[in-house]
This record gives C-alpha cells, structure tokens and sequence, in this order.
C-alpha cells in the first residue's frame, strides 16, 4: 500500500500535467472553432462547406490532444495508432458502396455548382437545398417535403440551378381563336402582362407576346415576362387570371378542341 502510495504520489505530477493539457486543448479548440466559424461567416461560406470544415477542424484537435494526453501519461502511441488505422480501415471498408457519393459530396461542396437555400431541379427531383453532406443532399420540395438523394446523381445529372440569377422570367401559353384579331390579342395580353404585380418592367424586362404556331383548333401565343426569384408562382398565378379576364372584357374567346364533320351527299 505504501509503495503504491508513493507511486501515486510520484505521478500526480504527470497527471497533473496532462489534465491541464486536455483542458487547455479543449479550451484552444474551442477557441480556434470559434474564430474559424466567425471567419466563415464573414467570407459569405455555404452553410455546408462551413459545417464540412468545423467538424474537420474539432476532429484534428481531438486527436491532436489525446495524443499529447497518453504520450504525457507515458502510453505508447504506436499501437493506438495502429488500432485507429485498422478501425479506418473497416470503416472504409463499411462505406465501400458510398464512396463514389463521397467523392461527388467533396467535388460539390468545392466546386459549388448550387450552394444552400438554392432552388435545383434535375431528373425527377426538384425542391431547395437544405444541406449538403457528404453522401447526401437534402432537398426541401414545394409540398414541404423532405428529399433525399445520394450525390452521386446530382454529379452525372444536368442540374439546373434556378437561384443562380436574381432574376426568372415567367412564360405562359394561351390559345385564342383563329377568328380573332392578332394585334388585338397581342395589344391586349401585354396589357395584362404589365398590369400584374411584381413583374418587373424596365426595358430589358419588357413583355414579350408571340405568335408561336398554329394549332388544330386554335393560334397559340407565348406570353413571357419577368420578375424576381422569389415572386414566380404569385406572378405566374396572377398572370394566368389576368389574360382570362382581359381577354373576356374583350370578347376574344379562347376555343376548346372542336371537330368539324362535313357531310357530302352523294346522291
């Protein structure tokens, strides 16, 4: 008991010591974290690509203070070492199926072809980017939910990124009547094209109304105009009730598939 007494005795020091390293290097991470953090914020970083290098920057001083922690209390390295290569080894070996979604997670967050809070679409998925992770992204679609997709797909899919310009331009097709009068209904569609709200109107944003093909049972008009990002689906909607109505008040109907049977007597 003695001589246990005195071997503890002798290496509370060395305790002593490594317990002011380990709280030092927790307070130092904490610290170096919060500087990167504030430094990120200030370069205008993807909220993912932030998180991607503060978890990557608490990992390496971890490691970096339990190491000084066990070579202070004099346990070798080698072998810890040795077991946290062979536990990387198996984990690699578990995320074998994922590594091309790790690798496309990487080239994303790099490369930023869309960054978070961005409006994507590609393939069948369409919706605004949540996150960013390393395997996955996260998109939120109109209806409030929730999709996931490895970013393997997002890599080898043409992704249109909707966010890219401040600016959208809104297009809509209308079918009037082949009785009616073109400039009449051009007149009258860019009338209603700059009375909705939130269109913007300078000259570079100036309506646009064509006359775009002839259809079986109707002329078929394109109708663009532009707004912002934000305001699409309430320009969209407005522009819609708006054509109705203006074409209405001026008596240009607008047809419905019909068929005309001609019927020769042969007698």
């Amino acid at each position: 008991m003695e001589k246990f007494i005195d071997n503890l005795i002798d290496f509370l020091p060395t305790l002593g010591i490594a317990l002011v390293i380990l709280i030092v290097g927790i307070l130092v991470t904490v610290l170096i974290v919060h500087i990167a953090k504030k430094a990120m914020k200030r370069s205008n970083i993807d909220p993912s690509l932030a998180s991607f290098f503060i978890r990557l920057i608490r990992i390496v001083c971890y490691v970096m203070i339990g190491i000084a922690v066990l070579t202070q209390l004099g346990v070798s390295t080698t072998g810890l070492i040795a077991f946290f290569s062979a536990g990387l080894a198996a984990v690699a070996l578990a995320l074998k199926d994922n590594i091309a979604d790790i690798a496309s997670g990487i080239v994303i967050l790099f490369t930023r072809p869309f960054v978070t809070g961005d409006f994507i679409a590609f393939g069948n998925y369409k919706g605004y980017v949540e996150k960013i992770d390393m395997i996955h992204t996260k998109l939120r679609t109109y209806d409030l939910t929730e999709v996931i997709v490895p970013n393997s797909k997002i890599t080898t899919a043409e992704v249109n990124n909707y966010s890219s310009s401040p600016e959208i331009r809104v297009e809509l097709t209308v079918p009037i009547s082949y009785a009616a009068d073109i400039d009449q209904v051009k007149d009258v569609m860019y009338r209603a094209a700059r009375s909705v709200d939130k269109t913007l109107t300078d000259e570079k944003y100036d309506p646009q109304i064509r006359l775009e093909r002839y259809c079986d049972s109707a002329l078929e008009f394109r109708v663009r105009c532009w707004c912002n990002f934000e305001d699409y689906w309430q320009v969209y909607y407005a522009l819609t009730e708006t054509i109705k109505k203006e074409l209405d008040e001026n008596g240009i109907p607008i047809p419905f598939n019909q068929l005309d049977v001609h019927i020769i007597d042969n007698k």
